[in-house]
């Protein structure tokens, strides 16, 4: 079951290349709630986009881990996006977006807890993703061409 959250504070919003064979893209937004506690990643919906995934945790899935991880499965993967979100806000590629107070809101599909803290998170939390102000979604929805 599909539930919502949404807050306030700092965004950043990345092109993220998850199937390389197929050079397929999406854009991403990281931030943060529960004063650091959950990383929360989201995919921005872009019109057209037919290489938009559905599950950032299958995302992650899909990257097959060498022990860089502890814990279950699902741990790794919310490892993955952990690293994937706290990694394009610390080192910013060209054309990320870094909001320092936006509004937003996420139909969140799944959370996973970790049994430990990663990149400061004790748990992350995966969806779609919606900045609340239009011209900031069409700037972020213009990171990739469909």
């Amino acid at each position: 079951m599909t539930q919502q959250m949404s807050g306030q504070g700092r965004v950043t919003i990345f092109r993220l290349l998850h199937l390389w064979q197929d050079a397929a893209s999406c854009v991403v937004a990281y931030t943060t709630t529960d004063t650091g506690l959950t990383g929360v990643l989201g995919v921005i919906p872009v019109e057209g986009n037919v290489f938009e995934p559905g599950d950032l945790f299958a995302v992650a899935g899909r990257h097959h881990f060498i022990g860089e991880w502890k814990g279950s499965h699902e741990e790794r993967c919310a490892a993955w996006l952990a690293c994937t979100g706290y990694g394009s806000r610390s080192i910013m590629k060209p054309g990320t977006i870094d909001l320092p107070d936006a509004a937003w809101s996420m139909d969140m599909t799944r959370t996973v807890e970790f049994d430990g803290t990663y990149y400061g998170h004790g748990r992350v939390t995966a969806g779609r993703f919606k900045l609340q102000d239009e011209r900031l979604m069409m700037q972020a929805r213009g990171l990739i061409t469909v």
